[in-house]
Order: structure tokens, then C-alpha cells, then sequence
């Protein structure tokens, strides 16, 4: 037992350690929170998800609208929206990248608005009439291509101002273009700038891409405090606007829709089906005499008579049914 005995300097040493562990415990406890001075937060989250629904509004009419104008299914989604330093967002631009340098009347400030070089071929092929098919190897685009991707980027830009008007009213203008992200010095690399990324898709051999637009936030100084819950954005009106619904009825009437024209059905027993050869003759339940139906999507639309139309077969329509009067219908 005696050799279990501390001795004073022992317990003084022990004492020590127990109390620098616990001195060592209670500084890891603290928590820190890092705080950026040069560049602070510019937005709060009801600002960012107030934002986010601006965007979101602006998505759905530059679908209608150049789904339209390139006579194919694109569709736009925001999937990103956040803040960060101009030198940041340049530095992650690829080269070569469609870059579009705009004025912002009656701002004074620059902004700019960016695009995939993938993305800008493929467009240009389906304008030109092919089907959205990039280039393997990405080049710089001549004038003549430059000029017909403007017709996008001038319809882009016009949805993103109408998206804004409620907020923030301003004209987009391309002043210039350049290829290489190192050559766009019109904001300061400090700057805090607001960057929304649309991604765009549709069927088909068109690539899919993406499409930036990069607004200093020195331009939104004046309207950042509008952002919130007493601020009704134009994006989320119910009714539609006399545009809105012009692009609307051209979509529509640009819709295909399947159309049959049935001379007659029959009712067989699956041995039947299953005995059936080349030769055999399927008795239909009407004769060459009664009327051809035609039905849109599974409904009874038109009635006629089967015939040629040069080296077609057709059916002339003798009777048509507007929508909700047919036989059908009434059932």
C-alpha cells in the first residue's frame, strides 16, 4: 500500500494535467462562425426563395416561347441561383464560352449573359434545319452563326425583363461578345455578383446545356429590400397575358395529334387469332356502304366515305362532330 502513496510533487503534477484536459475540453466546446467582411451575404433566404420563384416563372415562358420559335419540346428549369465573387463565376467558365456582354438601361451597370458552346452548335443546326446535332470539335463562331444565335439570345433576354418588370425594370442590349472568359474584365473581380443557371433539354439529338446570366448586385441595391413576402412577382399571376396566350394557341395548333379512320371491327375468339394465315378473310361488321368513322384520341369526331386521293388512300369527310356532340359523347 505504501508504494500506491503520491507523493507531493506527483499530485501536483496530476492536478496540473487534469486541469489543462479540462481547460482543453471547454475551448473545443466553443463555437465559431466564420464571417466573410469583404464579402458578405447580399441575399437572406425569404430573398433567395423569393428569387428562386421569379425564376421560376421566367423558365416556364422561355419554354412556350422558343419551343415555338425552334418548333421542338425545349424545356428550361432553374437549377441554380446563388451569390459569389465575379473572379469566381468567370474562372468556372470553359473556354470557349458564348459570352454576351449587355447593357442594362437605364442601369449603369454591365451584366452578362453565357451559354455552352455545345449548346449554341446544336442550336444553330436545328435552326439551320438539321436536328440539334453539335459540333464533335468546338470552334469559335463565325459571324454568319453569331447572327442567327442571336435570334435565341434576343428572345432570351426579352423573357428575362418581363420576368424582372415587377421588381426591377430594365432593357437587356448585347454591346459585345467574346469567346474567352480572361478577356471579360467589364465588373470588377471583387464584385459580388448574382448568377442564375437555366438548364435546357429537350428530345432528340439537340444537346442539352446550360445558360448563365451574371447581374452585379450593385444593381440590385435599390430593390433587394422589395423581395419577400409583400412583393407579388408577375411570375405568379393566375390569369394570362394577352402574349402569354398567343404563344399558348400557337404551341397547340402546332400539336400532333393522332387520327384514326376505322372501316369496320370485328370480334374473334383467340383460336381464331391464333389459326389465322395469309389468304383468310376477316368479316367486318359494316358494309362498303355505311359511313367511315374517324376518332381523335378514342372519340368519335367525323364521319365520311373511304376514297383516293392521288396515290393516298383517303376518306371524305361527309359529317363533323364538335367536341362534346358526337355519339360518343352523349353516351
Amino acid at each position: 500500500m505504501a508504494d500506491e502513496v503520491l507523493t507531493a510533487e506527483e499530485l501536483d503534477a496530476l492536478l496540473a494535467t487534469v486541469e489543462e484536459a479540462g481547460s482543453g475540453r471547454r475551448k473545443r466546446e466553443k463555437r465559431v462562425s466564420e464571417y466573410d467582411f469583404v464579402r458578405p451575404n447580399k441575399l437572406s433566404g425569404e430573398q433567395l426563395r423569393s428569387l428562386q420563384r421569379l425564376h421560376e416563372g421566367i423558365s416556364q415562358s422561355l419554354t412556350m416561347a422558343l419551343s415555338s420559335y425552334l418548333r421542338i419540346n425545349i424545356e428550361f428549369t432553374i437549377v441554380s441561383l446563388g451569390e459569389l465573387t465575379f473572379e469566381v463565376f468567370r474562372n468556372s467558365l470553359p473556354e470557349p464560352t458564348v459570352i454576351n456582354i449587355l447593357s442594362l438601361a437605364p442601369l449603369p451597370e454591365r451584366a452578362l449573359a453565357t451559354m455552352d458552346i455545345k449548346l449554341a452548335f446544336s442550336l444553330i443546326d436545328r435552326m439551320l434545319g438539321g436536328p440539334g446535332k453539335p459540333l464533335d470539335k468546338p470552334r469559335a463562331l463565325t459571324t454568319l452563326e453569331q447572327a442567327l444565335l442571336d435570334n435565341v439570345v434576343r428572345r432570351f433576354l426579352e423573357k428575362l425583363a418581363e420576368g424582372w418588370h415587377d421588381l426591377c425594370q430594365f432593357s437587356p442590349e448585347v454591346e459585345s461578345r467574346e469567346m474567352d472568359p480572361q478577356f471579360v474584365q467589364v465588373i470588377p473581380s471583387s464584385e459580388m455578383v448574382l448568377v442564375s443557371t437555366f438548364a435546357i433539354s429537350a428530345p432528340g439529338e439537340l444537346e442539352p446545356g446550360e445558360m448563365c446570366v451574371c447581374i452585379p448586385f450593385i444593381s440590385l441595391d435599390g430593390v433587394l429590400a422589395r423581395l419577400g413576402n409583400q412583393f407579388r412577382f408577375a411570375a405568379m399571376k393566375r390569369e394570362q397575358t394577352p402574349d402569354q396566350r398567343r404563344w399558348l394557341d400557337k404551341v397547340v395548333r402546332g400539336t400532333a395529334i393522332p387520327v384514326r379512320a376505322l372501316l369496320g371491327t370485328s370480334t374473334l375468339s383467340l383460336g381464331e387469332i391464333l389459326a389465322l394465315k395469309p389468304g383468310d378473310v376477316v368479316v367486318l361488321d359494316q358494309t362498303t356502304h355505311d359511313p367511315v368513322r374517324v376518332e381523335v384520341r378514342g372519340k368519335l369526331r367525323a364521319e365520311g366515305r373511304a376514297g383516293r386521293s392521288g396515290r393516298h388512300l383517303g376518306v371524305h369527310l361527309d359529317t363533323v362532330y364538335p367536341a362534346g356532340t358526337g355519339p360518343i359523347d352523349k353516351e
